[in-house]
């Protein structure tokens, strides 16, 4: 579609007809590197990867071929230096810079990190870890789901251990858009009382793209009452929608013919929509390069990422001077009942500030978490004893 899309465009120049080969990347993030290292030859840049795990080398390798890398997934920091890593760009706000900028304003510093036992999730739970801690953030346990009733009970007892956690972030799919994993998690720490309130769960992977929220009930809560009352202690944070959500955009591909295979919107990921946006950006950084009468080169045209806006599948793209996308925010939440997400606070990235909404959160004991000293938040100050 984004490819169609780009050739149509005539707003665009990009002196080559694009074409795009897809790369299925293995789960382990070993075979997966192999994979992509057989790709040298047949691509000019690459959208992806999609396993944080080989982030580092994939870079390396493509400023060594001189491909640039455009991703949404990476998580690694140092990746962020144009002087280390020159064909490097991100299609996305960093998604530490956002969880970073809302744990800032609840205060909540002490994490635990939950990820899926595959080696994508393992990974991206270990960088985010890497991350946050290089915030200057506490991040107390890292741990990954064991199998098993017994097993998911073992992994919250581990997680009980470690005192003063505010806040667990979930390295898996989202329950909402069908992580089964999720849901199980969820209902087993509602069963052993720590949906609570104590701890405020989010979601990781609905940071990557705009989940649908708008005039949207998910339907997973109609026969739950138990997850539906564990996901009262959740918190989702995602893109916020434009004027139309996902769902909204795919309708339209799908009604006016671009898109042809036989699928409801719902029954497809909202990734799509980032996949998609991920690939407009390359071209408009192609396009950006032509213009300026530079050779196209990896470096070149990760370069020349700064000051884009356009209208991506279901929402605008924008980046700032230095290449920073721009696209806002919110923070989700449920009334503890139904089957709906309401918007309760933004985030601009523009100014990395958090706005409250006219919804406010509904915490299942009535308060939130107890806040952190605001010593975390500050890099010019040394947290000591509490």
């Amino acid at each position: 579609l984004a490819v169609g899309r780009i050739s149509q465009d005539p707003s665009l120049d990009l002196g080559h007809r694009l074409d795009y080969v897809v790369l299925q990347e293995e789960c382990e993030t070993s075979r997966a590197l192999v994979r992509f290292t057989d790709f040298g030859k047949l691509s000019s840049a690459f959208i992806g990867p999609l396993n944080p795990g080989f982030c580092e080398v994939a870079t390396l390798l493509g400023e060594n071929w001189n491909k640039a890398i455009f991703s949404w997934t990476c998580i690694n920091y140092k990746l962020d230096s144009t002087i280390h890593h020159p064909t490097f760009a991100r299609t996305l706000p960093s998604p530490t810079r956002v969880l970073f900028t809302i744990m800032k304003y609840f205060n909540w510093a002490h994490v635990g990190i939950i990820a899926s036992n595959e080696d994508i999730w393992m990974d991206t739970a270990n960088k985010l870890a890497s991350a946050l801690r290089n915030q200057g953030l506490p991040v107390g346990i890292v741990t990954s789901m064991r199998k098993g009733e017994k097993g998911i009970e073992d992994t919250w007892n581990e997680i009980k251990e470690v005192d003063g956690i505010r806040i667990i972030l979930l390295c898996m799919h989202s329950v909402l858009i069908g992580g089964e994993e999720q849901a199980t998690l969820l209902r087993k720490a509602l069963e052993m009382g720590l949906a609570d309130g104590r701890y405020v769960f989010v979601p990781y992977d609905t940071l990557l793209y705009s989940l649908p929220y708008q005039n949207n009930s998910f339907n997973i809560f109609d026969n739950d009452s138990k997850l539906q009352e564990a996901y009262d202690a959740v918190l989702t944070i995602t893109l916020e929608s434009g004027e139309r959500t996902f769902y909204d955009a795919f309708r339209e591909a799908k009604e006016s013919g671009e898109i042809t295979r036989d699928l409801e919107a719902t029954q497809v990921s909202p990734l799509f929509g980032t996949i998609y946006d991920a690939m407009y950006f390359m071209a408009m950084a192609i396009d950006s390069a032509q213009r300026k009468g530079v050779r196209i080169s990896g470096a070149n045209i990760a370069e020349h990422t700064k000051n884009f806006s356009f209208p991506g599948f279901s929402h605008r793209i924008e980046t700032d001077n230095c290449g920073k996308g721009l696209s806002n925010y919110v923070v989700l939440d449920t009334n503890g009942r139904g089957n709906q997400l309401f918007p309760t606070h933004l985030l601009e990235m523009s100014s990395d500030s958090v706005k409250s909404l006219s919804w406010t959160i509904h915490f299942p004991s009535g308060a939130p978490p107890k806040p952190d000293s605001s010593c975390w938040f500050d890099p010019d100050v040394l947290c000591t004893g509490g």
